[in-house]
């Protein structure tokens, strides 16, 4: 786990110039982990029914030739992605440490440094009211963008964007400090969101 200073001194490194940092932290292993339960739902579900319609359909009659290989592949990736919905918390639990939390004068960021190297950044206009919940003892989640996703946009990870910081002690006032954000003025630079 890394120390309170240099959770701060990584959260520093992402400002702005004149931006103010208000809070940053880093997520509880354990409570990111238990967040991916949704999808270790949908992989166990997924394996189950491949397995079924594997047996029942196609073990007795499997199709020969070019068919076959194609059927092969399909079965071969539709069980890798279920695995690796299983795997879900797991990753989660190993990217905590390379997870920061932040909020300043201007926006909410997330930033993760593994398994890919991601920036997320949200504008005032961006936020939700924010949502607590107890996640464990002295640990709380902050969810502060839940939004529906059209039809096109929705996948395995569900129908809904849900951006949260997961496992952070002194959820409450954190939420307080989005909200306070939320009722801010627009700043006049914007924040692009960067993936690299």
């Amino acid at each position: 786990m890394t120390s309170p200073d240099a959770t701060l001194e990584a959260a520093r490194a992402l400002l702005a110039p004149d931006e103010t940092l208000v809070w940053a932290d880093r997520p509880d292993p354990q409570v990111l982990a238990r967040a991916k339960l949704p999808q270790v739902i949908r992989g166990a579900l997924g394996l189950v029914v491949i397995a079924g319609f594997f047996w029942l359909s196609f073990l007795p009659n499997w199709p020969e030739g070019g068919r076959g290989l194609l059927l092969a592949l399909f079965v071969l990736a539709a069980g890798l992605y279920c695995l690796w919905l299983l795997a879900a918390p797991l990753t989660a639990r190993r990217a905590a440490a390379r997870t920061l939390y932040a909020v300043t004068d201007r926006r909410v960021l997330v930033q993760e440094t593994w398994p890919l190297r991601r920036l997320r950044s949200f504008a005032p206009g961006e936020l939700d009211e924010p949502l607590v919940s107890a996640a464990g003892p002295g640990l709380g989640t902050v969810v502060f963008m839940d939004r529906k996703l059209p039809w096109w946009q929705r996948s395995a990870g569900g129908g809904t964007r849900v951006e949260a910081f997961y496992g952070i002690p002194g959820a409450q006032q954190v939420a307080e400090e989005i909200d306070r954000l939320r009722g801010a003025p627009e700043p006049t630079s914007d924040f692009p969101d960067e993936d690299t």
